[in-house]
């Protein structure tokens, strides 16, 4: 019986030394997983953004070649243009770093949540412990050998039991499709906010045209009422290029208002795929 107690002494110290933590559980592992996880989510962000203003940067220029005889006050006009683009995203940052805040804010308040069941487990463990020291004093020999026979049985069958945390390949796939469709998003907005700016640009320019050119033809008529044929001359040319200019912009308008719509049907579907694989992947973890 001596021999029994020592054994279960020995055993009973050996249990309390091992405790059972899900590998992703593990305070350093999790505080690592967070870490790296809010990393990488940066550098997607990072990422788009960058590929987003080098395609407006990109698409600018390309647009900018088609315009002819650049104005003083369209110059001015693209200076504003890219003092709003700053403006913006300024703001769109000042939106990331207090959403930052907030999600460390959350983060912060689970950590202590955490703590405090930790703290918890960790009372109940010891009152569990307790009890056990209690019970064993008052077990005969006989039943302590058919505990521990029953305890091997158990460890023996634990081992062989499949565990296993990873998500189903559905599931990951599912993650998959919706980080590409925000992606999508992303950028398929910002095609269409690039374009819906370049027609009202062309849309200014065609009616400073449309503005300029009766009092050109009013000049004009004067011009040859009076016979200075020369400065009629002059005032044909000018309306003949006006009017070239005028055409060519309208034409360009008529490409970008396709392709803006394009973008927005475009937009509108991948929306809807990510709110349909959202849900599914909701529903998919919840079940898991």
């Amino acid at each position: 019986a001596h021999k029994f107690r020592r054994k279960l002494e020995e055993l009973e110290k050996e249990k309390n030394s091992l405790k059972f933590q899900l590998p992703s559980r593990h305070p350093s592992i999790s505080s690592f997983l967070n870490r790296f996880v809010t990393q990488v989510q940066a550098a997607l962000r990072w990422a788009a953004d960058h590929r987003v203003r080098h395609e407006e940067t990109q698409l600018w220029h390309e647009t900018e070649h088609k315009l002819l005889r650049s104005t003083y006050q369209e110059r001015m006009q693209v200076l504003t243009t890219k003092r709003n683009q700053l403006f913006q995203e300024k703001k769109w940052l000042q939106k990331e770093i207090e959403d930052l805040r907030a999600r460390l804010a959350i983060l912060e308040a689970k950590d202590q949540q955490l703590r405090r069941e930790i703290e918890e487990q960790d009372n109940l463990i010891q009152s569990q412990d307790c009890e056990l020291t209690a019970l064993l004093g008052c077990i005969s020999l006989r039943e302590l050998q058919e505990i521990s026979k029953a305890v091997d049985d158990t460890l023996t069958s634990s081992y062989q039991i499949p565990f296993s945390l990873d998500l189903p390949g559905t599931l990951k796939s599912l993650q998959e499709k919706e980080q590409s469709f925000s992606m999508s998003i992303k950028e398929t907005t910002a095609k269409v906010c690039t374009s819906q700016k370049l027609c009202s640009t062309l849309r200014r320019k065609v009616s400073d045209i449309e503005t300029q050119l009766p009092a050109l033809l009013e000049a004009k008529m004067l011009a040859v009422s009076g016979n200075n044929f020369g400065t009629a001359k002059d005032l044909t040319e000018e309306i003949r290029s006006l009017t070239s200019e005028k055409k060519g912009l309208e034409e360009l308008l008529k490409e970008l208002l396709v392709l803006s719509a394009r973008d927005v049907r475009k937009l509108e579907r991948v929306k809807d795929d990510y709110t349909r694989v959202k849900q599914e992947l909701e529903q998919g973890e919840a079940a898991f």
